[in-house]
């Protein structure tokens, strides 16, 4: 192993191959083909006389040989990656978050002065997007969303928990009344990437009922079109609340039920060591603790509806 040393590529392809447990995995995230990973292997395997993975299917895992080499090259790759990309600043550090523009909006902007005064050398860079990009390797980038876990490759934890709740224009509420079941479909606004059916069964709505008012894909845009009584927008109560406490929305009905989906922070392992992403996440975990207290007294106002699931 002395000597002339391997292509980059062929490095980073070993990286990401190891990190994903996958050749076409890492063809993905690299925009290469399977195969091409492939070769890469092959051509570090005869550089290094090493047998470095262990094939099982579409599966592969480090042996012994591959697990020292991947140990010796992450510190080497990280400060190349560094000297490439260095920052503006040795002082300022950068965060990427990708999130909702929900999310950000309702939940984490006017949480967000306690972090710039206690970190002042951190920068943010809010992404707000539907689509979850996936970080390159040892970037310092985040994702806040709501939804369901996915990649193996990622950290992946429940932020809080979060709970459905219809809510309207106080004029509007006075109108139709609490009862969900007397609503006619036309006052029902609905979110395009929200299951209703959970909640539409804890308030004993018809098993066919669909709702057939205004359509959104956007969970604030909803709510807005709630306060100006154009219906009754089913929501989160994270995205509600600052609207509830200002009193422009009002609960459209008593009944409360968790949501499917699960209001997650992710990120990639080999980056969540880095001092900014550890600075952020632990704020956030904070923030989320703090939020989770006022769920918590929510409950014992509006006791939520444990829904079975099928």
């Amino acid at each position: 192993m002395h000597g002339k040393l391997p292509p980059l590529f062929t490095l980073q392809a070993f990286e990401a191959a190891s990190r994903l447990g996958s050749f076409s995995r890492a063809a993905e995230e690299l925009s290469l083909t399977p195969g091409a990973i492939s070769r890469q292997i092959r051509q570090l395997e005869d550089w290094s006389a090493l047998t470095l993975f262990k094939r099982n299917g579409p599966k592969v895992s480090l042996t012994d040989d591959g697990a020292a080499l991947l140990a010796r090259l992450a510190g080497p790759l990280s400060a190349l990656h560094q000297a490439i990309y260095p920052p503006d600043d040795a002082t300022q550090k950068t965060l990427h978050i990708s999130t909702l523009a929900s999310i950000a909006k309702e939940w984490l902007l006017p949480r967000l002065d306690s972090f710039a005064q206690a970190h002042p050398h951190i920068r943010l860079i809010i992404d707000t997007d539907y689509a979850l990009v996936r970080a390159a390797p040892r970037v310092a980038m985040l994702a806040i969303r709501h939804g369901t876990r996915q990649s193996a490759d990622q950290i992946c934890e429940t932020l809080f928990n979060d709970r459905l709740v219809a809510v309207t224009s106080p004029a509007l509420a006075a109108t139709l009344g609490s009862d969900a079941r007397l609503w006619p479909a036309s006052a029902m606004l609905q979110h395009l990437s929200l299951d209703a059916g959970s909640w539409q069964t804890a308030a004993g709505m018809a098993a066919d009922f669909s709702p057939q008012g205004q359509a959104y894909n956007d969970a604030d845009v909803l709510l807005e079109a709630a306060e100006l009584s154009q219906g009754v927008a089913l929501g989160r109560l994270s995205i509600a609340w600052r609207r509830l406490q200002a009193g422009s929305l009002v609960l459209a009905s008593e009944v409360v039920c968790a949501t499917p989906r699960d209001n997650l922070l992710i990120m990639r392992e080999d980056s969540a060591g880095l001092p900014e992403m550890r600075a952020f996440t632990n704020w956030l975990r904070e923030q989320a603790r703090l939020w989770q207290r006022e769920v918590d007294a929510f409950d014992q106002r509006h006791p939520f509806v444990q829904v079975k699931e099928d």
